[in-house]
């Protein structure tokens, strides 16, 4: 094995060789991991932390991994709690001590933990540096490996301790010079292996993946120093160091980490961050841009991985234009507006530039409006509307962008059904219909209506009771009401007045009557909740 691959492997072993007490944080709550994490110079104490997790189902993992010598680790978390996390744990490696973090009503669960042979506990209110060391090396005291161990190790910070804490987001003095003689090359990129449900342990995951780096590196031939840095919520992570010219092998090397994945049955998504030549960008690549992708897989359907560099780029149906979308409806333009939202969500794979919770609540929006313009006009949309609640969950359920896809595709062909099946009335009573609901905001009365379309008022009043199993002014003022809880909703800017005036109620007191019959609230009220 040549040079490139042993660097890597040196990597991982390395850091169990450095610090001799190996301590692993267990809490379901980040910031109370994180401030552990960073409340000591670890090092300088004679510590080292070789992993966190966020419940002990986690942190068994890290414990086959890292065998460390002290767990601290919460008592209540969801899915594996620290009471049967330290079971198991004294089960299976008796040799590993375990230092219990509760609150002041937790003694109960803490008596319990005693019973399987916890070391200690501690009070999360009481936690400081001075009282947590105190512990620590009373605890170490009961390991044989660290009985005797220098407590203080003095000298420089490992590179281990600095990356942590540069990934991290802390500043931390370093020999810039003696960095470089260990990255040698101008640019640096973070690799990322998240493990995905159903995937192989991360002790297998890590193996696996350390292996076919070091093969396709090896194979490669190019320059480049792959360093293995700490866990981070079941995620490998390491950093790359290549130089500029050869940046396309990083990308390689990614596409057959997925290929291999994949065909091995090895449950990974892997991301290539955007290259930087400054280590202290670390973090803000990390934090910033690279988790921020990661966490939106959702547009990537089943893909395996995910080079930042090769995201699509916005394209010219970058935003959905609702206002025209609605306006299509208005007008009973039903297929280019059904086209219109077909094409927008084809458009939406490998984009990243979008929330998914704003975007399943926009389409959620969208298939709502549908409906209500589609029995606004009198089509016999009945069964869409009893089935809509079942796609509004499937939508906000749904893992990948193909799901809705596909979700949102058989909704549009059930409404093109309603469209090209009888609407209930005549294409004149749908004009007038239309007409209504584009002058909301005008006086419009029963007889100027009828005497617009050439029809005798007592004769339209009649066809309204049969056809629309309401009179013309119940229709009107619900129409009218509907469109004022739009507006309530949607422009908080505009007053309750100027609102009423909108919808076609010259006095505002009649519209709060109004508003308050159909909707059982006030408007205030409405727009409040």
């Amino acid at each position: 094995m040549d040079v490139i691959a042993r660097i890597i492997i040196f990597g991982l072993k390395e850091r169990n060789m450095e610090v001799k007490g190996r301590i692993l944080v267990v809490d379901d709550e980040m910031l109370v991991r994180q401030g552990i994490i960073h409340l000591l110079n670890w090092e300088s104490e004679g510590f080292q932390i070789v992993g966190e997790a966020a419940n002990g189902k986690e942190a068994l993992e890290l414990v086959h991994l890292h065998r460390p010598h002290i767990i601290l680790t919460d008592i209540v978390m969801p899915v594996m709690d620290g009471t049967e996390l330290a079971k198991v744990v004294k089960g299976m490696y008796p040799d590993i001590e375990i230092v219990v973090l509760s609150s002041f009503g937790e003694y109960e669960y803490v008596r319990s933990t005693f019973q399987s042979g916890v070391a200690d506990y501690m009070l999360k209110p009481k936690l400081d540096a001075a009282s947590l060391l105190e512990v620590l090396h009373k605890t170490a005291q009961r390991i044989p490996e660290l009985r005797g161990m220098e407590l203080t190790v003095g000298g420089k910070h490992s590179l281990d301790y600095i990356l942590d804490k540069l990934i991290s987001g802390y500043s931390i003095p370093y020999d810039r010079q003696e960095l470089k003689s260990v990255f040698p090359y101008t640019d640096f990129a973070l690799l990322i292996a998240d493990a995905q449900q159903g995937s192989a342990t991360l002790q297998r995951s890590e193996e696996w993946t350390e292996a076919v780096i070091g093969a396709c590196v090896q194979q490669m031939q190019s320059p480049m120093t792959v360093r293995l840095l700490s866990h981070q919520d079941g995620q490998i992570r390491f950093l790359l160091n290549l130089n500029a010219e050869t940046k396309a092998n990083a990308a390689r090397l990614v596409r057959e980490l997925a290929e291999t994945g994949a065909s091995s049955g090895i449950g990974l998504f892997f991301a290539l961050s955007r290259f930087f030549t400054d280590i202290e960008a670390i973090h803000e690549v990390y934090s910033n841009e690279i988790m921020q992708i990661v966490n939106q897989r959702f547009f990537l359907s089943n893909r395996q991985y995910l080079i930042l560099d090769e995201l699509k780029e916005p394209g010219e149906n970058a935003s959905f234009d609702m206002e025209a979308f609605n306006a299509g409806l208005n007008r009973q333009e039903y297929p280019p507006a059904f086209e219109r939202l077909r094409s927008y969500v084809h458009s939406l794979p490998g984009r990243m530039d979008m929330d998914m919770f704003a975007l399943k609540s926009s389409l959620g929006h969208s298939l709502f409006n549908i409906i209500v313009s589609l029995q606004h006009f009198h089509y016999d949309a009945a069964s869409l509307d009893e089935g809509k609640y079942e796609y509004f969950r499937s939508i906000h359920e749904a893992d990948h962008i193909t799901d809705v896809i596909a979700l949102v595709e058989q909704f549009l062909n059930e409404a093109m059904e309603c469209v090209s099946g009888k609407k209930a009335g005549s294409p004149a009573f749908q004009k007038i219909l239309q007409y209504i609901d584009g002058h909301l905001s005008e006086p419009l009365t029963l007889t100027e209506v009828a005497k617009l379309f050439h029809f005798n008022a007592s004769y339209l009043s009649n066809y309204f009771a049969v056809h629309n199993k309401e009179g013309f002014n119940e229709y009107l003022n619900r129409i009218r009401i509907d469109k004022a809880c739009e507006l309530l909703r949607d422009n908080p800017a505009l007053s309750i007045a100027e609102i009423s005036g909108l919808v076609g109620y010259s006095d505002h007191s009649y519209f709060t009557k109004v508003f308050r019959k159909l909707k059982g609230i006030s408007p205030s009220l409405y727009r409040k909740n």
